[in-house]
């Protein structure tokens, strides 16, 4: 009788059928969100720390019935290394889960990690870094950096240059791409012409040429829209 009952269960449930994954909720009206308890402070990277890069990483992630933060996605990067520095930071926060009818329930939630370093306000400074190496290859990074003195009026200014760093770390082919007014091109493009450089990238290990585009940005915010 048994062996036949084992039989009839065997039946029933297909060989290697995998349970149903889990629900992952949204906040909404019956769904109360996650609320964050703590989070420590982000780390920076030597590299973004250099070249003076402040802004926010957008991430999503569900955070689980147990508290805990899993499927971490980035979804607007900073650049520099602070992306992945985003993610280990979110790994690391304290929350209390989403509920449905009072009951811990996975939700899925967007979060933002914020870098942020001590400077004057009229500071140039980056707030994105972006670099598109070739499939396989590895991205420069930054090992010095220059920029021009703050000087007045107090205004707030973005200059985002387009560029290429050869495979001897030097920056080539440096482009305007947008700005906020002329006058601030000229002293971002010979500041970094002349005083950036880099560790270039590496294919197959030998060195690369690596297109790259940077946002730089003078005084609290840029004084138009950034995509």
């Amino acid at each position: 009788m048994a062996l036949l009952a084992a039989a009839a269960i065997a039946q029933q449930v297909p060989s290697g059928h995998a349970p149903s994954p889990a629900i992952v909720y949204r906040p909404g009206a019956d769904i109360r969100p996650p609320i964050v308890l703590t989070k420590p402070k982000p780390e920076y990277t030597q590299e973004a720390r250099l070249a003076k890069l402040e802004g926010s990483v957008l991430l999503s992630l569900v955070v689980a019935k147990d508290g805990r933060a899993r499927e971490i996605h980035v979804e607007r990067l900073l650049g520099l290394g602070l992306d992945e520095e985003a993610v280990e930071n979110v790994r690391a926060w304290k929350l209390q889960p989403g509920t449905k009818d009072d009951n811990p329930v996975d939700v899925r939630i967007n979060g933002e990690v914020f870098f942020r370093l001590p400077r004057q306000l009229w500071d140039w400074h980056l707030v994105s870094a972006y670099f598109e190496p070739l499939a396989g290859a590895s991205r420069p990074v930054v090992v010095k950096a220059r920029y021009p003195p703050a000087t007045d009026p107090e205004e707030n200014a973005l200059v985002r240059i387009s560029f290429e760093v050869d495979a001897d770390g030097s920056p080539r082919n440096v482009r305007v791409e947008t700005s906020s007014a002329p006058k601030w091109e000229t002293e971002i493009v010979t500041a970094f012409g002349e005083g950036w450089r880099f560790q270039a990238g590496v294919k197959d290990g030998k060195t690369v040429a690596v297109q790259g585009r940077f946002d730089f940005v003078r005084g609290s915010h840029s004084p138009i829209p950034l995509r």
